[in-house]
């Protein structure tokens, strides 16, 4: 860890933040994002479908992804775990252990969500990365990451079926439950 992500981390810990909003570490600097309505009940209804319909695994966010890459320790909105690799002490988790992220598209995460993390989920090879964007009632799938690029895009509208594939099984997600801004 260097002198920087320590002191970050340090101002993370220190900075109480409403439940309202989140604090992000972006190379931009901090930022306190507020979170919508549309992007929790978004956010809960993925979990919610990742423990309904993926036996095995437990659904997960709030959580940061290791090691961190130039600085970075990016944090999805969710994912899913086998259920015996849960470390209930820790709120890191490795990306070897990640077979997709999902983020819930915010007006300041935009650009973000679509244009940089990307290629951050790509190089650290996490197999599918989905993106669902509440403001425009879209999601987009990216997947078979190769050279820190995703070489396969699938996307659709809220009320299509979303197959992920996560390890021997395939996660259904039904779109039509996201919500739109």
């Amino acid at each position: 860890m260097t002198l920087a992500e320590g002191w970050v981390e340090l101002v993370q810990d220190a900075i109480h933040v409403p439940k309202s909003a989140r604090l992000r570490l972006t190379r931009n600097g901090l930022t306190l994002v507020p979170v919508t309505y549309a992007h929790r009940a978004t956010q809960r209804r993925i979990e919610n479908q990742i423990e309904e319909r993926l036996p095995g695994w437990v659904a997960t966010s709030e959580f940061s992804v290791v090691p961190p890459r130039e600085g970075y320790k990016p944090e999805p909105d969710a994912t899913a775990i086998p259920r015996d690799l849960v470390e209930t002490d820790k709120s890191d988790i490795s990306e070897e252990l990640l077979p997709f992220v999902v983020e819930v598209v915010s007006p300041e995460s935009k650009n973000r969500d679509y244009n940089t993390k990307p290629s951050h989920y790509a190089l650290r090879r996490i197999p599918a990365y989905l993106i669902v964007d509440v403001l425009a009632g879209r999601w987009t799938l990216l997947t078979r990451p190769e050279d820190g690029e995703y070489q396969h895009q699938e996307s659709g509208v809220f009320g299509d079926q979303i197959k992920i594939p996560v390890a021997d099984q395939t996660l259904v997600l039904d779109s039509s439950e996201f919500i739109r801004i």
